[in-house]
């Protein structure tokens, strides 16, 4: 028998990611429009919300880096920050639905490692996922341990700007002072979307291997 939680999504978590999106929306116009030197930076926010969501091959580094070169590293590290609360709202309710619809609770309740891996989170979740934002190591199996487990949005997002806005401040303050090239930034960018995209056929191939 599975130890893994029966979730249901919220009914407000729909509304607030449509909310969100429209408050990102107006905001990203907003300053398009009236703050012409900001567009980069509101660019990079736009760019980060996809490149943080839970199932993506978009790298966020080399775009933080190149506005790092533009903008105050504080400034940068909360534009950062915040869009990544925005695609951990995003990812609660896309990826909570999937779970709470039974599509891939089977999954999660016949894996033994998601079995272990949710009762090690549940010893100390804010920990890790404050811990998993900070370092650099893959952050997806801590998101999905958290949407799968139930975990409060509100407690993720707080756990997540601990982690994330001083890492990407740190990032910032080596972007500003290495001056790296646009043209090393791009190379980076295409070199890690491969990888990615590699890495996800290559999980996909397996997993099909595995069923047939």
């Amino acid at each position: 028998m599975s130890d893994l939680p029966q979730i249901e999504a919220p009914a407000w978590l729909e509304r607030a990611a449509y909310v969100t999106m429209a408050i990102v929306a107006t905001v990203a116009a907003g300053a398009f429009q009236a703050a012409p030197e900001y567009r980069p930076l509101a660019g990079y926010g736009l760019y980060a919300i996809p490149a943080h969501l839970l199932i993506s091959f978009l790298p966020n580094e080399p775009a933080l880096l190149y506005v790092a070169k533009l903008y105050p590293p504080s400034l940068v590290a909360s534009v950062g920050a915040a869009a990544c609360a925005v695609a951990a709202l995003l990812d609660f309710w896309l990826i909570g639905w999937f779970v709470s619809h039974g599509l891939i609770r089977s999954r999660l309740d016949g894996s033994r490692v998601y079995q272990i891996a949710h009762r090690v989170f549940e010893k100390a979740p804010f920990l890790l996922i404050v811990g998993s934002a900070l370092a650099p190591v893959p952050f997806y199996p801590v998101k999905i341990l958290a949407i799968a487990g139930g975990y409060p949005l509100v407690r993720f997002i707080v756990a997540v700007l601990v982690g994330r806005w001083p890492r990407f401040y740190l990032l910032a303050i080596g972007g500003r002072e290495v001056q790296m090239p646009n043209s090393w930034l791009l190379v980076a960018a295409i070199a890690l979307e491969l990888l990615t995209l590699l890495g996800i056929w290559r999980t996909r191939r397996r997993s099909r291997a595995r069923e047939s």
